[in-house]
């Protein structure tokens, strides 16, 4: 299991980044000696990218329509937090389908998809 969305185990991904953001208000260099001024609002948020390689249409349509949701309910594998697995509300703010592979057929069942989109944690939870 690498992720799940409401509590429902999903599709595994062909690929599947984390990253830990902090999120910052008004950082700047001091003109003074060029030293940062950290003005931190939050540490520590994760943010998951996923790629889904050769879909159906109908694969293609059910995880774009998951991206809908706000906040995405999501329990997911994270590594980067010494293999804890997170459950968060995220938000996906970018989202990608494309028509990767078809023939000359008209409605043809033989067209495959390339879905992709990023989520961003909403807030930390306990533990984290």
């Amino acid at each position: 299991m690498v992720w799940k969305c409401s509590g429902v185990t999903q599709k595994s991904p062909s690929s599947f980044d984390i990253d830990i953001d902090d999120l910052d208000v008004n950082s700047h260099r001091s003109p003074v000696n060029a030293s940062l001024i950290d003005k931190t609002l939050a540490k520590g948020l994760v943010k998951a990218s996923f790629s889904f390689k050769y879909l159906t249409e109908e694969e293609a349509e059910e995880l774009i329509a998951l991206t809908w949701q706000n906040p995405m309910k999501l329990e997911i594998k994270c590594p980067i937090l010494g293999g804890k697995t997170l459950t968060a509300d995220f938000r996906c703010a970018k989202r990608k389908c494309k028509m990767i592979s078809t023939d000359e057929v008209e409605q043809s069942e033989k067209t495959k998809w390339e879905v992709s989109f990023s989520v961003s944690q909403k807030k930390k939870v306990k533990g984290q």
